[in-house]
């Protein structure tokens, strides 16, 4: 929308960046309300029938050989959208069951009807890749009764979708307004018949939002802990209603090994904690299909050549013996190599995504059993290799990464990796887990590495508040703050089951969504913060999640205690 055209709609803000009101979470890049106090009359727009409203939905490609347009047929986005657009109606449905509470409209507000929502897209392109553009622009106008939603992908439409879902507001409307009378109930409290309805305040209203960093992403950690495969699409959804667009998957670890791969099933079968308690491949693409339907890549990470010992259950011909086979892997036989590309084969036939984390940290944990096993230091003494194990790290490193590179894939990789002067490929990014290091940061940026950073936001610590995630600026570096391209929330799984995952992780990763979705635009106090993710809680627990409270205080729809049967 041009700058003019703005101007006209609010003749009365001054287009500041820094001075707009932030109502949804994460905040938008810019949102203008007509909010202003002198205003006479409040208007506020109204969904007369939230179940039957009519969503389309347009391709409006611009050619690139005029300045001309044209629409296009929609089968292809609708293949993202219509799945979104149903469960953005199914959650319209949710709400009426407990808002018996919820106040009537004010008798200054002007109301205005709206009835249907439209949806453009620019590109007919529907492929998830890392820098997708997720960009929208979302347009309630007092003189037009369809709100419209425009992006340049689907997948910034499904963020588009979110927003108008937080600007909703559920409300009775008293039945001495002029709307249609259908859906009224009757309110005991005034005695009189009421609608159920949703509104939209402050109208004329425009945001326009894009993210900050193209890698948001929250790592689950399935190998301390087993999570249902319900239980991890359920997440999808509060990850969705975050903006959060990755799903690290740490599949494997010392602890167990619960992923079937086709290659070598034994992997589970004698890995796992549970015969019951293993993933599928079938398991593992449902995730990925459900996760791209809302704009959530899946990243693998099968951690090598450190946590390991569940390996080392089924397979201990690639593994360190000292005296009995144990973690690390033995990177001096080649049986090991063809392991590691067997493993890394699979998930590449399996996981779309273009990223594989590869680990590798923490091998010093273990890396003595390199040095106690004789056919290891042997080897090393017959290559040239001083009793360092670095030495030994960097030679597994480069093979591996080889095999990464010849399957066409970026790896990303834990940071000792880089911190220990290894061998890495150029396109190779590196994941800071050690909390705000700053060294690492500009050394990595300055040797022209790509950067994501996880160690700020550790859900596990759990003496760490939202407030504390929330204070955690990933480009508060000197450095080439272009290679930071974002981070991720981690939940290891040492504490954390079925029964309480949903619980510790939100809504204190949904300060981490805000910081790597809206940046900097943020400065004003605490307090607004705090009202906003407050408030945003609350709209989760609406949609079922059993988010933790941020403060003293009460949703509308809070999960009771309940014993159940004794």
């Amino acid at each position: 929308m041009m700058m003019s055209r703005l101007n006209t709609l609010f003749p009365h803000i001054t287009l500041k960046n820094g001075t707009f009101d932030h109502r949804v979470f994460p905040a938008a890049q810019l949102e203008i309300y007509n909010s202003q106090e002198h205003q006479s009359s409040r208007v506020v727009g109204v969904l007369v029938d939230p179940q039957k409203i009519s969503i389309q939905t347009a391709i409006h490609a611009s050619s690139s050989s005029s300045s001309s347009s044209s629409l296009h047929d929609t089968s292809s986005i609708d293949t993202v959208l219509k799945p979104a657009i149903d469960r953005f109606l199914q959650s319209l449905a949710m709400y009426p069951d407990f808002a018996e509470d919820y106040p009537v409209n004010p008798s200054n507000s002007t109301l205005k009807t709206f009835v249907g929502i439209g949806i453009t897209v620019k590109s007919q392109d529907i492929r998830l890749y890392h820098g997708v553009p997720e960009d929208y622009e979302l347009t309630v106008l007092a003189d037009d009764s369809v709100i419209q939603i425009q992006s340049t992908t689907v997948f910034g439409a499904l963020r588009g979708l979110e927003t108008l879902g937080q600007l909703l507001e559920f409300g009775w409307l008293s039945s001495q307004s002029s709307h249609s009378k259908s859906w009224w109930y009757f309110s005991p409290h005034t005695a009189d018949t009421m609608r159920a309805t949703y509104c939209i305040y402050d109208i004329p209203l425009y945001i326009s939002d894009a993210p900050s960093y193209p890698y948001r992403g929250l790592m689950i950690d399935t190998a301390r802990h087993y999570l249902p495969l319900d239980l991890i699409l359920d997440n999808l959804d509060a990850m969705a209603m975050n903006k959060l667009n990755v799903l690290h998957w740490h599949l494997s670890d010392s602890q167990s090994f619960p992923f079937a791969l086709p290659s070598y099933p034994e992997l589970a079968e004698r890995g796992a904690y549970h015969p019951k308690r293993i993933y599928t491949s079938k398991d593992v693409r449902t995730v990925i299909q459900q996760a791209y339907l809302r704009g959530i890549r899946v990243i693998p990470e099968i951690d090598m050549p450190g946590h390991t010992a569940a390996i080392a259950k089924s397979h201990p011909e690639v593994m360190a013996h000292c005296p009995t086979a144990q973690e690390p892997i033995n990177p001096t036989v080649d049986a090991t190599y063809h392991f590691v590309l067997n493993v890394y084969q699979d998930l590449k036939d399996i996981f779309p995504d273009d990223f594989v984390h590869v680990g590798g940290d923490e091998v010093w944990m273990s890396e003595q059993c390199w040095l106690n096993d004789t056919r290891i230091v042997s080897w090393m003494k017959e290559h040239g290799m001083s009793n360092e194990t670095v030495q030994l790290y960097e030679y597994f490193e480069t093979r591996l990464l080889k095999i990464i590179a010849n399957l066409d894939k970026t790896p990303i990789v834990w940071q000792e990796v880089f911190n220990l002067n290894l061998s890495i490929t150029p396109n190779t990014i590196v994941d800071v887990w050690k909390g705000f290091d700053k060294y690492t940061i500009q050394n990595a940026t300055n040797h022209g590495y790509q950067v994501i950073l996880s160690g700020c936001w550790y859900l596990d610590h759990l003496v760490n508040a939202w407030e504390d995630y929330y204070e955690c600026n990933p480009r508060n570096f000197t450095g080439n703050k272009d290679l930071m391209i974002g981070g991720h929330a981690s939940m290891w799984g040492e504490h954390v089951d079925a029964s309480n995952f949903i619980s510790r992780v939100w809504p204190r990763a949904s300060a981490v969504a805000e910081r790597l979705w809206t940046g900097d635009v943020e400065n004003g106090p605490v307090k607004s913060i705090a009202n906003r993710i407050e408030k945003f809680r609350c709209r989760m627990v609406q949609k079922g999640f059993v988010a933790g409270p941020t403060r003293p205080g009460c949703c509308p729809k809070e999960v009771l205690y309940s014993r159940g049967i004794r």
